[in-house]
């Protein structure tokens, strides 16, 4: 059987998998240069101290101090150039816009207010483009594109003899274009009308967190490898799935650096779902109670499985839950799938029961039980017969157009329900791409 191409499923691509495994050992290797370059100025400055403090005995005063000035700021330069990259270069695509812009003013004595207009618009469209709150796309094409466009248009209303403040249109356009094109305006509008249409209430967040070069914790580039192998088999056993479901793969979550590996939208619902890969067996017990209470203890080679395995997971799907005022400690609205690669298992899947544990009054009482969370731990070879086998979730009732459309048709009652669950999905799949971009 062939595997169809990710969009004929819905959602992401599954190249896309994996990327914040990837984006981590970026990020540790870019630390790596940042420090040894830090070090470099570092040097560099005590030198250039050393040698300012040296002319000072054999050049006059203000020369040697000129070319302490000279070598501070070509450090300084350097240092945020090192540092803060995408900062010093959206700062250098405005100072160049800026300098052309100036040329041309004083070229064309076109007067200092329309120069200066023109300087603020190119500082304002290249911070609005590094600053948008959704980074899915790189700055860098868009920036330049636009300062392009707007040093364009005020030398051609210079050099024609054109109104003076003819070039603002041009400028103006391309500047919202610019933002409009990073922060992904239509995947907005179109999880608004989905949202609308479905009555589907979320919240994207007041901003959504900026992911750091990574959180502190130096992970062994073989990890990093393994675990995004694993996200990308998951990714390729999803491609399977109908045209019923809609899969997003390393989604960035509401203020915090946490991704999810896949957010899973069809007819059971939005699902969580995190790739594990462990070498070893993993074993479910199961138990009855006396009166009839039936359940599973899970043990990994031999041990008690620990909790932190789903520590992550569960965090993850109360993100998610969050964004769909869904979030609490009583209630679970997105449920958790640990999709297991390497190791063995005794059961396909089982459901495993987590107690979440609160702080303690004083020290000498025991750690109270705040809640609980059920995790399902699946073997990743039967990841596609768990997904198929859940139960289908009724999210809504046919509108008026769509039962008009199904008489019109000659639509079973039936067939007009299976087609507003679809619709429903595909809106909430349209919220859930805006609501949690994508990864760079």
């Amino acid at each position: 059987m062939s595997t169809p191409d990710a969009h004929s499923v819905g959602g992401d691509n599954p190249a896309l998998a994996g990327q914040s495994l990837r984006n981590r050992s970026r990020a540790q290797r870019r630390a790596l240069r940042t420090m040894t370059g830090q070090l470099i100025v570092t040097a560099s400055a005590i030198t250039a101290t050393v040698t300012t403090i040296a002319l000072l005995f054999v050049l006059p005063l203000m020369d040697a101090l000129a070319v302490g000035t000279y070598s501070a700021a070509a450090l300084a330069a350097a240092y945020a150039l090192i540092t803060f990259p995408r900062r010093a270069a959206a700062v250098g695509f405005a100072l160049v816009a800026a300098a052309l812009v100036f040329t041309i003013g004083r070229s064309y004595d076109l007067g200092a207010a329309a120069s200066w207009a023109a300087i603020l618009a190119c500082a304002v469209t290249s911070v609005a483009v590094f600053s948008t709150r959704r980074t899915t796309r790189t700055p860098y094409l868009p920036t330049v594109a636009a300062l392009t466009v707007i040093v364009t248009a005020f030398w051609t209303t210079a050099a024609l003899a054109l109104p003076r403040w003819l070039w603002v249109a041009p400028a103006l356009i391309t500047s919202l274009v610019a933002v409009g094109w990073r922060a992904a305006w239509p995947i907005t509008w179109r999880a608004h009308h989905a949202g609308w249409r479905s009555k589907i209430r979320y919240r994207t967040g007041a901003p959504l967190a900026e992911r750091p070069d990574g959180d502190g914790r130096w992970m062994a580039e073989e990890y990093l490898e393994v675990g995004a192998d694993a996200e990308r088999i998951t990714a390729q056993m999803l491609t399977r799935l109908d045209d019923r479901w809609h899969v997003l793969h390393s989604r960035a979550l509401h203020y915090t650096a946490a991704d999810a590996d896949h957010i899973v939208i069809g007819p059971a619902g939005v699902l969580l779902i995190d790739s594990k890969y462990r070498s070893g067996h993993f074993e479910a017990r199961p138990w009855v109670t006396e009166d009839g209470t039936a359940g599973s203890d899970w043990f990994y080679n031999g041990q008690v499985l620990d909790a932190s395995l789903a520590q992550s997971a569960i965090f993850e799907a109360d993100r998610i839950a969050w964004a769909f005022h869904a979030d609490g400690l009583d209630r679970q609205a997105v449920p958790i799938v640990l999709a297991i690669h390497g190791a063995r298992m005794n059961v396909p899947w089982g459901k495993w029961t987590i107690e979440l544990l609160g702080d303690p009054v004083d020290d000498d009482s025991e750690t109270p039980v705040v809640g609980t969370r059920l995790v399902t731990l699946v073997d990743a070879t039967h990841l596609l017969d768990y997904l198929t086998s859940l139960p289908a979730r009724r999210f809504t009732t046919p509108t008026k157009h769509e039962r008009a459309a199904g008489r019109q048709e000659s639509l079973t009652p039936r067939q007009v329900e299976e087609r507003a669950q679809r619709r429903y999905v595909r809106d909430l799949a349209a919220v859930c791409e805006h609501v949690f971009p994508r990864l760079k």
